[in-house]
């Protein structure tokens, strides 16, 4: 199964993840995700919707894989997550989540690069659990997070890794509107052809410079932050903890 769908709709290219359970963001999705930033970005001006398959956006890393890699492969497995979470981040043309279901650490990340994010009104939840694992975060989710979230809830979202349903994540700056499942997609279409209608190139411009100094600070202090995120997933203890939540995961679903 290919880990991504292309549909044209109306001029905006739908960009759906799949990989027929959660849509997580293991090597070939995060490759995948990488290369369409990097192949949209260059081709046209039309607007994008990201979304996902299923009753997931995306459960974020496959920790199962992660865990696996030793510590050279997890630091370029690091290089092509920033590649992708950047190239989606600074994409000149429109782009607009559609989080049909739940958006779960890196599945929230990948919401946050979008321009505007769109939720289902259903049971979804969205947020970061990174700290409550114990993984130390790459620079480029602490901007994100900045940049799109209202900052009496930056603590919560980073710190406190709550999760949040629709409602809530809307009132924090997760998310910019809850709109029924069943409109979601449409919705989300119609938003980003009517942001692609701007003449010039007014949009990428405005965009660029909204986001350049996060962008640089992210280069800027990406070394540093790196050897903390890959000492966080080769500590012991870190290791056990969230082996044992995959484990108790996994005993719920029996």
């Amino acid at each position: 199964m290919d880990p991504l769908v292309f549909e044209e709709k109306g001029g905006v290219t739908v960009v759906r993840m799949q990989d027929g359970k959660a849509n997580t963001l293991g090597a070939s999705m995060v490759e995948a995700l990488a290369a369409a930033a990097e192949r949209l970005s260059a081709a046209g001006r039309g607007g994008v919707v990201l979304t996902g398959a299923g009753r997931f956006f995306s459960a974020g890393l496959n920790l199962g894989e992660v865990l696996a890699l030793d510590r050279p492969a997890l630091s370029r497995f690091l290089d092509l997550f920033e590649r992708m979470t950047l190239g989606w981040f600074c994409m000149p043309r429109p782009v607009v989540a559609a989080v049909n279901g739940h958006a779960i650490a890196g599945g929230t990340v990948m919401a946050l690069t979008a321009d505007f994010r769109l939720v289902a009104n259903s049971e979804l939840r969205m947020g970061l659990n990174e700290v409550q694992l114990g993984i130390s975060l790459p620079r480029v989710v602490p901007e994100l997070v900045r940049l799109q979230v209202a900052p009496p809830a930056v603590n919560r979202v980073l710190l406190a890794a709550e999760t949040f349903g629709a409602d809530e994540a809307v009132a924090i700056g997760l998310a910019d509107r809850a709109v029924p499942a069943e409109m979601l997609e449409e919705e989300a279409v119609e938003t980003a052809a009517r942001l692609a209608r701007s003449p010039g190139r007014a949009y990428a411009s405005t965009k660029a410079g909204l986001r350049g100094e996060a962008r640089r600070r992210i280069e800027a202090e990406r070394a540093g932050d790196r050897e903390a995120f890959l000492d966080s997933l080769f500590d012991p203890a870190v290791k056990a903890h969230i082996q044992a939540t995959l484990e108790a995961l996994r005993s719920k679903k029996k």
